[in-house]
C-alpha cells in the first residue's frame, strides 16, 4: 500500500468515521461553541480550534511514521512497512465493525491514550475561556489528543508511510474528511445529540470502513504474496544452477 492509497484511505476513513467523531467529541465541540465569543467571529474561532486539532494529528504522524520507519528497517524495510500496513488495514476494519454492531474492539488503543489525555486536560484551565486566536489554536491542539480508536487507527496508517513528511500527509487528510461533520456540529451545535444516535448513519459508515479497509488490507498482502513467490522463484533457480552444476561435473 504506497503513499498514494494510504492517503485516499485516510481521508475516507477520516470522511466515513465522523459519525464516530460526533459521539466522541460532541461534547467538546458544544463546550468550544458555547465560549463566550470575545472579540473574534465564531467561525474564525470555529476555524481555528480544528486546526489546532491539526497540529496534534500532525505531530502524531511525524511521530509514528519515524518510529515505523525506525522498526521497519530493523525488521527488513520492504517486510516492515508491509506489515505495519497490514496492520493500519485492520485497525480500519476493526473501526468498521465497531460502528456496523456497536462493538468496542479498539477499547485497548484508548486506554492507552487516556494515559496522555489525564496530563493534558489540566492545560484546559489556561486556554478557557476561548477568548483569543492563541486560546482557540492550543484549546484546539489539547482536544487532538483526545483518546480516540478512530485517530489511531489513522495514526497506524501514518505510522506504515514511510517517512515523516507522508505521516504528516496523511494525518492531514485524515482531518480533511473529519472536517465537514466537525464543522457542522459546530455550526448546529444543538444537533449533535440527534445526528450522532442515527444507527442507519452509524451503519452504513461502518460498512464503508470496513470495505476501505479490506481494499487497503489487499495491497500488502499482495505485496507479501508477491515477495513469497520471488523468493521460491529464486530458490528454486538456485536448486536448479546447483543441479546443472553436478551435472556438469
Amino acid at each position: 500500500m504506497n503513499p498514494e492509497v494510504l492517503l485516499p484511505v485516510a481521508f475516507l476513513a477520516g470522511f466515513f468515521g465522523s459519525t464516530h467523531c460526533l459521539g466522541m467529541c460532541g461534547a467538546i465541540v458544544v463546550l468550544f461553541e458555547e465560549q463566550p465569543r470575545g472579540k473574534f467571529a465564531r467561525p474564525l474561532r470555529r476555524l481555528l480550534y480544528n486546526v489546532g486539532r491539526l497540529g496534534f494529528y500532525a505531530l502524531l504522524g511525524a511521530i509514528a511514521a519515524t518510529g515505523g520507519s525506525l522498526l521497519a528497517k530493523s525488521a527488513g524495510a520492504d517486510t516492515g512497512l508491509i506489515l505495519l500496513r497490514v496492520l493500519a488495514a485492520l485497525l480500519v476494519i476493526a473501526l468498521g465493525l465497531n460502528l456496523l454492531f456497536d462493538w468496542r474492539s479498539l477499547q485497548f488503543l484508548e486506554r492507552g491514550g487516556a494515559l496522555l489525555w489525564r496530563r493534558l486536560t489540566p492545560l484546559a484551565r489556561h486556554v478557557l475561556p476561548i477568548s483569543t486566536p492563541a486560546r482557540a489554536l492550543s484549546a484546539g491542539f489539547i482536544w487532538g489528543a483526545l483518546p480516540c480508536g478512530l485517530v489511531y487507527s489513522a495514526v497506524a496508517l501514518a505510522a506504515a508511510s514511510g517517512s515523516a513528511a507522508n505521516g504528516m500527509l496523511v494525518m492531514l487528510l485524515f482531518w480533511m474528511g473529519t472536517m465537514p461533520a466537525l464543522w457542522l456540529a459546530g455550526a448546529s451545535a444543538a444537533r449533535i445529540a440527534s445526528w450522532k444516535n442515527r444507527r442507519l448513519l452509524r451503519r452504513i459508515a461502518g460498512l464503508i470502513l470496513v470495505l476501505i479497509g479490506i481494499v487497503a488490507l489487499a495491497f500488502p498482502l499482495q505485496r507479501l504474496t508477491g515477495q513469497a513467490h520471488d523468493g521460491h522463484a529464486q530458490s528454486s533457480t538456485a536448486s536448479q544452477a546447483d543441479m546443472d552444476s553436478l551435472t556438469a561435473r
